[in-house]
């Protein structure tokens, strides 16, 4: 991997490229969302909707509308949660940009838009239709809800442009087909060139040399970047690939912390994310780090009570919100769960401070494999609490769950059993129930 860092750091020339195409690009997009923003009531030739949990799929539709804008299109851009039926219906071409979450599921903030405008048959007989589904092939149900909405809008009368573009985890060559087909449809020719800034790598600890999952800390500094709590740094792997990971830290701590559970493969090699920050990059060496925005995980509105929930490297998406909610005057309970309290217990031994110092009301810790073999999981505690879970949210509390999606799920269900189905659907399309799930 040396080449491939080489090049990210000491070209200098590269970097100073790179940062006029950023600038300029970062420029056209906030002219184009100002623009779509005073629009929002309106309508326009172009329409281009989203459905995103992380912010992917946000970010790839208004890089959409910014090259329509640029090539002299009349382009506004809207969440699924905003648009209506007459926006749908005054547009002439609709551009849909679709993450599908978990097993075919809608993202949090299109709930809402599945189970209200979906559920009608406007007439789109006059309307061209062009859908980019994201999703991740390990899931059976691969791009799911992006073919959900293609076909409802067919069948609605729409004329489709193409079959709906399915991408696999950001797979480059099917950007690429959406990428042709908005310049088929008017789009300018453009490069997001945003691959981030440069970060030193100060610190890479692993936090459980005895476990049998290392789980490192890394430590990175050089930039002056502002984030909130339950945002992401995105890498781009000697592959290409892209990847995201929960920041730890928040910026008035002085640098930007990472939790980074080691991936392996079939055939033994590592991860290509986890890979490169591990082993491919030396202490001391630079790498291209890019700050995104998460709003589906941000801080829930309010100064109610959270509860956090989250087990294993799932606590990078949830120190932040511990930091900013005691800054905000906020309870916290924490549900964290690890393998081996031992082996694995850096990260629960810090968070037992952090109770001891205040910065959290309660705490519980459990362990899936200790020595005595009596094991639990996350959502077992949420099941054997879930007389208080009601009574600690009270009228105005929030749920923020970051960790696997496994146990993601697992916890949601538990929490349906403490609070109702009703509660849990209402929650997510009203923020007060928040994940982070991977």
């Amino acid at each position: 991997m040396t080449p491939f860092l080489d090049t990210l750091t000491t070209d200098p020339e590269h970097w100073a490229w790179a940062g006029g195409f950023g600038a300029f690009f970062v420029a056209v997009s906030l002219w184009a969302a100002l623009k779509g923003r005073k629009r929002s009531n309106t309508t326009s030739d172009y329409l281009v909707l989203y459905a995103s949990q992380t912010g992917q799929a946000e970010e790839i539709a208004r890089d959409s509308m910014a090259s329509l804008v640029a090539g002299g299109r009349e382009a506004q851009v809207l969440s699924t949660d905003k648009v209506s039926l007459a926006q749908l219906k005054a547009a002439k071409h609709i551009l849909c940009v679709i993450s599908t979450t978990g097993e075919g599921d809608a993202p949090d903030e299109a709930l809402r838009f599945e189970k209200t405008l979906m559920r009608e048959t406007p007439d789109l007989s006059g309307q061209r239709v062009v859908v980019l589904a994201l999703g991740d092939r390990k899931y059976h149900q691969f791009c799911a809800f992006g073919h959900r909405v293609f076909n409802w809008l067919v069948s609605c009368g729409a004329e489709a442009v193409a079959p709906a573009v399915e991408v696999d985890d950001l797979d480059a060559a099917a950007l690429k087909k959406w990428h042709d087909l908005l310049v088929a449809l008017g789009g300018q020719e453009t490069v997001h060139a945003d691959a981030g800034l440069p970060w030193r790598l100060e610190t890479r600890t692993r936090l459980n040399p005895q476990g049998s999952h290392p789980l490192y800390h890394l430590g990175f500094t050089g930039q002056t970047v502002d984030w909130q709590a339950g945002d992401l740094v995105e890498i781009t792997t000697p592959l290409g690939h892209r990847r995201d990971y929960s920041i730890a830290s928040l910026p008035q701590e002085g640098r930007l912390d990472l939790y980074v559970r080691e991936v392996r493969k079939a055939n033994g090699e590592r991860g290509d994310g986890s890979g490169l920050l591990i082993a491919g990059l030396e202490t001391g060496g630079s790498l291209p780090l890019r700050v995104k925005s998460h709003k589906g995980f941000h801080m829930p509105e309010g100064d109610g009570p959270l509860l956090l929930i989250g087990a294993g490297s799932g606590l990078a998406g949830l120190r932040a919100h511990i930091l900013q909610a005691k800054a905000q005057g906020r309870k916290v309970w924490l549900i964290y769960g690890e393998r081996h309290p031992v082996n694995d217990g850096a990260l629960a031994n810090e968070m037992t401070a952090w109770r001891e110092a205040g910065q959290l009301a309660r705490l519980d810790l459990v362990f899936s494999r200790p020595d005595d073999g009596q094991g639990q999981y996350v959502q077992a505690v949420v099941t054997a609490k879930a007389l208080d879970i009601p009574a600690w949210l009270g009228q105005s509390g929030a749920i923020l769950c970051c960790g696997g999606r496994d146990m993601g799920l697992a916890v949601e269900q538990a929490l349906v059993g403490a609070l109702g189905q009703a509660w849990v659907d209402d929650a997510k399309t009203s923020g007060r129930y928040r994940r982070d799930l991977y």
